[in-house]
């Protein structure tokens, strides 16, 4: 086996836990702590075996990735304080914050900086699907409506594993 078929196979690995990730959070509404443990472990198993990527790249991208949705957990909290809604009205949960962190892991610096602006993009995606269909079904809209955020997160990162070297490309100059 070549060196990129084994790094081609870690990529799609990560894709599959990224994919069952993403399915058990928009059935059930939580990031599934086994899933991520599995999408960490391979991913460290990466950065070590493989320096694909490199190991301080990955623990940048882990930092950076997880301080980014750890700022908007907080800022979620603050905001559902602000506005006295229920504790059980979760705008943005820690397991994505965790999520974060082990996509930035994944994919290294500067992928988790492409991870968080196209996560943060698909969510705004997200929320107009989601209020297009309210609509067209007349179920009449909630304001502050928890959406799962996972998917996005896991599609941003899918997209940053399969072209890495587009994402480098962009921000390299």
């Amino acid at each position: 086996m070549t060196m990129l078929e084994a790094a081609l196979g870690i990529s799609a690995l990560q894709v599959a836990l990224l994919a069952g990730i993403a399915a058990i959070d928009l059935r059930r509404r939580i990031i599934h702590p086994g899933a991520l443990c599995a999408l960490t472990g391979v991913s460290i198993f990466d950065a070590l075996a493989n320096q694909s990527p490199a190991l301080p790249s990955t623990l940048v991208g882990a930092l950076f990735a997880g301080g980014a949705f750890g700022f908007a957990y907080q800022g979620g909290r603050l905001f559902g304080r602000r506005l006295n809604l229920s504790s059980a009205t979760v705008v943005f949960g820690l397991g994505d914050v965790w999520l974060g962190a082990a996509c930035g892991l994944a994919v290294g610096f500067p992928g988790a900086l492409a991870v968080v602006l196209l996560a943060m993009l698909l969510g705004g995606l997200s929320v107009g699907i989601h209020w297009a269909v309210s609509n067209w079904r007349s179920v009449e809209y909630r304001p502050f409506t928890a959406l799962p955020y996972g998917q996005n997160i896991a599609a941003a990162t899918g997209f940053a594993l399969l072209f890495p070297a587009q994402i480098a490309q962009a921000f390299a100059g």
